[in-house]
């Protein structure tokens, strides 16, 4: 599968465009493995060498990867802290990495980054506005969030972003409705300004 893939990254990638993987499932062998800690990291590896396997060769500064808890608006009690899988998500061939850190249960994730570098020349495109709550962020909260993360790993290295994306499927009745996340990009774009006004 991993080779068949590759076919399509690297079409992908030569036909001009940045590469996004989009895999909710990583986080899933933390939050709900079996084993110890020692066995969901074994098991994560032969995930990851499955997508590397696939990225073999390809730019890095061509390939993002996002990862995330899934689209839900449960209690999401049972995710498993970016922390426990911040080491293996950073041994996965892309030179920018996208992640929920918008929503209640995940704002803290920023903190992971006082005591983890990420990879030379990594962007992080952190969530700063929410899929799961159709509560709109207010401008100068998503420019807090982007300037915390700024100042841990750089103002160069961070782009914002959105937790997830807003429906499950194309054919689904979106969680969050449509008008509403129009608005969440309003308020992200207002927010991106504020916060480049602080760090410029």
């Amino acid at each position: 599968m991993a080779d068949a893939l590759h076919v399509e990254y690297a079409a992908i990638i030569d036909a001009g465009f940045t590469l996004q993987i989009d895999d909710p499932f990583l986080t899933d062998v933390f939050s709900y493995g079996t084993g110890s800690a020692a066995d969901k990291l074994e098991t994560a590896g032969r995930y990851v060498d499955a997508i590397n396997r696939g990225l073999r060769g390809l730019p890095r500064d061509r390939v993002r990867l996002h990862t995330c808890y899934g689209i839900n608006e449960g209690p999401r009690v049972h995710d498993a802290p970016l922390a426990d899988l911040i080491d293996v998500l950073f041994t996965i061939q892309a030179g920018a990495f996208s992640f929920e850190a918008a929503n209640p249960r995940h704002e803290h994730a920023y903190h992971v980054f006082e005591s983890v570098k990420p990879p030379p020349d990594t962007v992080l495109l952190p969530g700063v506005i929410s899929h799961a709550t159709s509560i709109v962020e207010h401008p100068e909260v998503i420019a807090d969030r982007i300037v915390r993360f700024a100042e841990l790993v750089g103002r160069e290295n961070v782009v914002a972003s959105a937790d997830c994306g807003f429906a499950s499927q194309a054919s689904y009745t979106p969680e969050i409705h449509p008008s509403i996340v129009w608005a969440k990009f309003e308020a992200l774009t207002e927010g991106a300004r504020r916060a480049t006004a602080r760090l410029w």
